[in-house]
């Protein structure tokens, strides 16, 4: 999972990878249960990536940000033709970095109170 979130790391303007992180949501079906959590997954890290007021360990917005990218990036066919198999290893590599940095993303939802999820 390591080698993964390192290939896949780049600098990336935060408002760039939403928009892309957006164009990406817009064409993943949220048919299984483990891409409906995929989903939410990669909008909470998205969320705490973003807040600006929140400052967020180094190690963990990298992190953040190769688990996003490797979500958005075209890799293969396989997960427009079978997207229920094809998400598969995105799903596997967020909720390893979400359980890699669970300190980071409890010590943001102890600061924000009133958090709202847009589930879909």
């Amino acid at each position: 999972m390591e080698e993964k979130l390192r290939k896949h790391h780049r600098n990336i303007d935060i408002r760039e990878l939403g928009l892309l992180l957006e164009e990406k949501l817009r064409s993943v079906p949220p048919t299984m249960e483990y891409v409906r959590n995929l989903i939410l997954d990669v909008k909470m890290l998205f969320r705490v990536l973003s807040d600006l007021e929140f400052d967020l360990k180094e190690e963990a917005r990298k992190d953040f940000i190769s688990a996003l990218l490797y979500f958005i990036e075209v890799r293969d066919a396989i997960r427009d033709r079978i997207p229920l198999i094809g998400y598969w290893d995105d799903y596997r590599l967020v909720r390893y970095v979400k359980d890699k940095h669970r300190e980071e993303i409890n010590r943001y939802f102890s600061q924000v109170k009133h958090f709202i999820a847009n589930y879909f």
